[in-house]
């Protein structure tokens, strides 16, 4: 979850790779594939199924061309992450969801970065979310819905007061569950996605 929360720094010369001017070059088509893939394995990614999304075809020669583009700039530029799970085993992560470009400035307390832009973000379609963080929020709109829907049957005299005050209290109680499980386990994903 912290990939999609934070907002990665990045500088100006690796910011290109992110930018849409650059989406004929390879690295910023495998940053777009790695998200995509990792978004539906809810995970890493390996070499070949990277050359398979991008070149239909996943032979030696497209993984070494990949691996080289990646480790060259990429891994480079902090904006993917090599993970070893094995000696024949290697696959990669995107580091965030969410860039900010950032001018180097020398100072003489030291190196520093200075943010220029607003923040670039992945389209959340390629957000690695978990599937449980969706079934919470539909059912906490549903609920939401219900409850509208009670209050106004009952305001409307089509609803007896004690069936109301049973079904009211119910649907408060499932509403505050669902709300609380959403604060704790996704506050950050929720801060993100309502911005």
């Amino acid at each position: 979850m912290n990939r999609i929360t934070k907002v990665r720094n990045i500088r100006e010369e690796c910011f290109k790779y992110l930018e849409n001017s650059s989406q004929e070059m390879l690295a910023n088509r495998l940053i777009f594939s790695i998200a995509k893939l990792s978004s539906e394995k809810m995970g890493p990614v390996k070499l070949g199924e990277i050359a398979q999304d991008i070149f239909s075809i996943s032979d030696k020669a497209k993984q070494d061309n990949i691996r080289l583009t990646i480790e060259k700039t990429l891994l480079k530029c902090g904006i993917v992450e090599k993970l070893r799970y094995a000696p024949n085993d290697v696959r990669y992560i995107l580091t965030g969801y969410r860039f900010q470009k950032t001018r180097k400035i020398e100072s003489f307390r030291g190196d520093t970065g200075e943010p220029v832009g607003n923040i670039l973000e992945l389209p959340r379609s390629t957000w690695p979310i978990p599937d449980e963080y969706f079934i919470l929020q539909a059912k906490k709109e549903g609920l939401s819905q219900a409850l509208k829907k009670i209050n106004s049957d009952y305001d409307a005299g089509k609803l007896p007061k004690g069936s109301y005050e049973i079904l009211l209290h119910t649907m408060n109680e499932n509403l505050s569950r669902f709300t609380k499980k959403i604060e704790a386990k996704y506050a950050e994903l929720e801060d993100v996605i309502g911005e």
